[in-house]
């Protein structure tokens, strides 16, 4: 795998698309200072990842966007792609080649593509992790910090071994787990709690799940008695129903009867009621043919006066008419000379707005040419202000570097004197320092005497220890036997006694040898004999069966001869013990002394070596002061000069920014002039626009009064039309009326002789109509009282109608009321029901007795019972889950366990590997010397921090930091090359590590870059000619265009080189 190409667009200083072509071996970077070489690197880090805007040398993000020229606009996006050959499927993708890319607009919004598809920086992180390509990994070796790795903290330093050793991607897992592991614990948590909750939730709906059950199981029972009583109760009405149908049957029957007789009766009748109508409707029709002709008489009369009215009120609306007439052409008149004048004055002003807007753009167009050139005298100032920032920016340059010159030149000569007196200290301190050692040497040989003395003593104490210890061992062990035989014989004692008092289990007159051969073996495990009735086969019980003494007398005597022998014994233990302890305190004390004597010794020789290196650091220290106190001298004559060049460079300095002040105040007179023209001008022009707009509104006013003038002129106009009209209207009516008048007094003359007439026949009619009334009056009698016969049979009929309704109202409601409180239908129910035979008082009294029932249970939760099913299964679910953590628990527990296991173990065999070859590349670069690798904290490799010790050739062990830059850069180096030999990255940028080297050793250095070169590529950005020159293939970087970078590339092709000439034979451009 190596990295194949570069491609950038409009990243820093390279506006135009720019792509670099790598191929395997070195690959240098060359170019002036600030032509934009470290972009390069940056671009590559850019793209890699990296988030510190600081690393990047800019204060926001966007700063890497290409800013713009003086004549090149600002870019809106930067865009950076790097491409490797992955043909060995180096990364962990299918594709031959693999292309990182990072995008970023002004608008603050990224993009990164992995070969063209957009992805997150953490899949970007996780492919380079443990390859040693990164922002931060070893492949990245930045300009000016190629001694990072060597001066920051320890525990920082252990950043490039990890990725080294390849745990980073592990520790990036370790802290997934062990974030995961949080997160676990935080779920158990909450789990807990909740389950807590719920469980106590669980207690209180049980209850209420519990009290709602037996509250259903006497619903149900109600209902079910409910269900029979109200079907009883339903049966009992519809019986009562059909009485009543029956009932109702009966009378219709007599009512059709009645009916019968009446229509008879009618009959009878109908005839003379024909002709009584027919009188009736003659009389009738003639009274109002009467008041019909009255009440014309009354109308015309009140036609005739209203038409009179009318008449009077024409005269009167007819000289009103005339007079309004007269007054409108007046109006007219006045009209048509008001309108004329506002005319003439709304002309007037037109033609004066007209004179006022050609003024103003007049005015106009002289602000405008004011105010270019105040922005030209501004421009001239900016300009002017820039030069004289860039003057005081080159004089405070100027002024700090003659301060530090000065200041330097200060501190030489202090030094200069500082180091004469250390001169005189040193030699004086040399002195005592031999003199010390010579004492300490003579108190060393004696205290290592003493030490010898003390060492024998203990010795032969420690011998004397031991056989006291070997004695009391022995003792203990008869103590033991004396006890166990003691508990034994008290243990048969206790047995022969149990025995004797059951009566079970010793019969001394029976042989018991007779039975042995019969037993077998196996049956006889805890059998006792006496000894002396076994004889012989107790042999063949050994370890099956046990014998004991049976004489207790004799049990006793033992005992007490044992008791004797424990407590003689036990003296001489105590005796062993006290000696023995006298001997652990005498060794005690003696190995004290001895730990002392020890201490003073190795004091004292620490004090010898102290003294020892006292002298030859006193030795070293005189030898560099003489050192220094050349070099104070010769860098006083150089700051003299550097000096007096200083005063001469600011002179100039501080002239030139003269020059560029009076050029700005002359620009700043010119513009001071100008405004104040452009004031007045401003006020002119502000004035012809308040008076524009002041005749622009009084042109608007004149036009309103015109329109309004026109439309009162057209409304007078109008209003004489409708007077003339309304006039000729009036009349026409008046002579209408006077004609209706004289007819309505004709047509009431008239219908008052008709009236007469009608009156005379009326009289006729009515004595007719009295007569034929007088004969019917007994047929109609006598239908009354058939009728009403009638009538009360029909309200009879009528009211058991009603009480069938009432019956079957009743039975709907039980029906309605069953189905609506427990949804049954007693229809379907009805024919089961019924067969029960349940007596309806029994059933009413139950129905009473449960529902007190029911009230006794108070409020009842009759959920409770779904909400505590739903609840428990939440409560086991939870229980679950609970589970599920705990074994997600231990699993990471596992895994955070196995990863340290394995990153422990590959860290330690990389780190040893790094060590070895560290001192090995740092002798091949120092000729000589030495240096050293080890970790702070050794019991935990995996966040320890490492330690850099090193000792350049003629100098002691020291730490790193005490190096001086070209120590630390070489060192570095060393470092950098030991981790590329244990383990190699693809690629590797260096951006100028070569700054601090000198001609010799940037030749060692070259001579490991074509090593390391066979299997990596390097990328060297360098100004070293002889880096240069183990090149294969050259890029420079130009500036053609201020601000713009751009690249040219060359080729070497390799000769042989004469042995003191390191540059390039052969370029060919590519």
């Amino acid at each position: 795998m190596y990295l194949k190409k570069l491609e950038l667009i409009g990243f820093k200083s390279f506006l135009d698309k720019t792509i670099l072509h790598f191929e395997p071996g070195i690959t240098a970077v060359v170019g002036p200072n600030g032509c934009g070489k470290s972009n390069i690197f940056d671009s590559m880090r850019w793209v890699l990842g990296e988030q510190s805007v600081k690393a990047l040398r800019g204060s926001e993000m966007q700063d890497v966007i290409f800013n713009g020229t003086d004549i090149k606009e600002p870019l809106s996006m930067a865009e950076v792609s790097l491409t490797f050959d992955n043909s060995h499927k180096f990364f962990n993708v299918p594709q031959d080649e693999v292309t990182v890319t990072r995008r970023i607009f002004r608008s603050s919004e990224s993009e990164y593509l992995l070969n063209k598809t957009q992805v997150r920086l953490k899949d970007i992180l996780d492919l380079m992790m443990g390859t040693g390509i990164g922002a931060e990994s070893y492949s990245l070796v930045e300009q000016g910090k190629i001694d990072l790795v060597l001066s920051s903290r320890p525990e920082e330093r252990r950043l490039v071994f990890d990725e080294a050793s390849g745990i980073t991607k592990y520790k990036a897992q370790k802290k997934e787990a062990l974030r995961k592991l949080e997160e676990t614990e935080q779920n158990l948590l909450r789990v807990n709690d909740i389950i807590t909750e719920v469980k106590r939730q669980i207690g209180h709906l049980e209850r209420q799940a519990n009290k709602a059950r037996r509250y259903k199981e006497v619903f149900e029972e109600l209902k079910s008695k409910e269900i029979n009583l109200s079907s009883l109760q339903k049966t009992l009405l519809e019986k009562e129903k059909n009485e009543i149908i029956d009932n109702l049957s009966q009378l219709q029957s007599k009512e059709a009867g009645l009916l019968s007789i009446i229509a008879e009766q009618e009959a009878k009748i109908s005839g003379r009621k024909e002709e009584i109508e027919t009188l009736e409707d003659n009389i009738l029709q003639i009274k109002n043919e009467i008041l019909n002709l009255d009440n014309l008489a009354i109308r015309n009369k009140e036609h005739i006066g209203l038409n009179e009215e009318r008449l009077k009120e024409l005269e009167g609306a007819k000289n009103y008419l005339q007079a309004q007439m007269e007054q409108a052409k007046n109006r007219l008149v006045l009209d048509e000379e008001k309108l004329g004048k506002i005319q003439n004055e709304y002309n007037g002003i037109n033609k004066n707005i007209q004179d006022k807007s050609e003024s103003l753009k007049v005015k106009e167009a002289e602000l405008s040419n004011l105010s270019q050139a105040i922005k030209s005298s501004l421009e001239n100032i900016a300009q002017a202000k820039r030069k004289i920032l860039d003057l005081v920016a080159q004089i405070a340059h100027s002024r700090n570097e003659f301060n530090d010159a000065q200041a330097k030149q200060q501190i030489s000569a202090a030094r200069k004197r500082r180091l004469e007196l250390e001169k005189a200290k040193v030699k004086e301190e040399k002195a005592q320092s031999e003199n010390y050692l010579n004492s300490i040497a003579q108190e060393l040989s004696a205290l290592e005497k003493d030490f010898q003395d003390l060492d024998l003593k203990i010795t032969n104490l420690k011998s004397e220890l031991d056989n006291e210890g070997l004695s009391l061992n022995a003792l203990n062990a008869d103590l033991q036997n004396l006890a166990a035989r003691s508990l034994t014989l008290e243990s048969q004692k206790e047995f022969i006694e149990k025995l004797k008092t059951r009566y079970e289990g010793i019969d001394e007159s029976m042989n018991a040898t007779i039975f042995l051969d019969k037993l077998p073996k196996e049956k006889l495990t805890g059998l006792v004999v006496k000894i002396k009735s076994i004889d012989e086969k107790s042999q063949k019980l050994s370890g099956e069966a046990k014998p004991i003494e049976l004489d207790i007398q004799k049990i006793d005597e033992k005992i007490r001869e044992l008791r004797l022998s424990i407590a003689d014994l036990t003296q001489k233990k105590t005796a062993r013990q006290g000696r023995i302890q006298e001997l652990n305190n005498s060794i005690g004390q003696l190995q004290q002394d001895l730990r002392n004597q020890e201490l003073a010794l190795a004091n004292k020789k620490s004090q010898h070596q102290t003294s020892q290196e006292q002298c030859h650091k006193i030795k070293e220290e005189q030898d560099l002061v003489n050192l220094e106190l050349e070099d104070t001298e010769k860098d006083l004559s150089i700051w003299d000069e550097q000096l007096a060049r200083l005063k001469i460079s600011l002179a100039e300095l501080e002239k030139e920014q003269k020059t560029s002040e009076d050029l700005i105040n002359s620009a700043q007179n010119n513009i001071a002039q100008n405004a104040n023209l452009k004031e007045r001008t401003l006020v002119l022009i502000t004035q012809t626009r308040t008076e524009i707009e002041a005749l622009v509104k009084r042109v608007a006013s004149d036009e309103a009064t015109i329109k309004i003038w026109e439309d009162t002129f057209r409304q007078d106009k109008e209003g004489l039309l409708n007077f003339e009209t309304q006039l000729k209207e009036n009349l026409d009516k008046k002579e209408l009326l006077q004609i209706e008048i004289k007819d309505l007094e004709d047509k009431t003359e008239e219908a008052g002789k008709l009236a007469q007439e009608k009156e005379g026949l009326l009289k006729i009619t009515q004595g007719k109509y009295q007569e034929i009334s007088r004969t019917s009056s007994d047929v109609i009698q006598s239908l009354e009282l058939e009728k009403k016969e009638l009538d009360a049979m029909k309200d009879k009929l009528y009211e058991l109608q009603m009480q069938s309704k009432d019956v079957e109202f009743k039975a709907t409601s039980i029906r309605n009321r069953i189905l609506q409180i427990y949804k049954i239908d007693l229809d379907t129910l009805e024919e089961q029901i019924l067969s029960a035979g349940t007596d309806e008082n029994n059933l009413a009294q139950d129905i009473q007795s449960l529902k007190e029932k029911l009230d006794s249970y108070g409020s009842v939760n009759l959920v409770a019972i779904e909400e505590y099913d739903e609840l428990k299964k939440r409560y086991d679910f939870l229980i679950q889950q609970q589970n599920d953590l705990f074994l997600g628990k231990e699993s990471l527990h596992e895994a955070i366990l196995k990863i340290n296991r394995t990153t422990k173990k590959m860290f330690l065999d990389t780190f040893e590997r790094i060590r070895a070859e560290f001192r090995n590349y740092f002798k091949l670069l120092f000729n000589g010397g030495d240096a050293q690798l080890f970790l702070i904290d050794e019991q935990d490799p995996l966040e320890s921090g490492i330690e850099i010790i090193c000792r350049p050739p003629g100098k002691k062990l020291q730490n790193v930091l005490l190096l001086s830059g070209g120590e630390k850069a070489l060192s570095a180096i060393a470092l950098i090359f030991a981790i590329f030999k244990v383990k190699p990255s693809p690629f590797c940028v260096l951006d100028e590590i070569d700054a601090a080297l000198d001609e010799a050793n940037v030749d060692r250095f070259g001579r490991l870059l074509q090593e390391f070169a066979k299997g990596s590529q390097f990328i060297v950005i360098t100004h070293n000619k002889r880096t240069i020159n183990n090149a294969d293939v050259m890029y420079g970087i130009t500036m053609q265009e201020s601000g713009v970078s751009k690249i040219v590339s060359v080729k070497f092709a390799k000769e042989e080189l004469p042995e003191n000439n390191k540059e390039p034979l052969v370029a060919e451009p590519v």
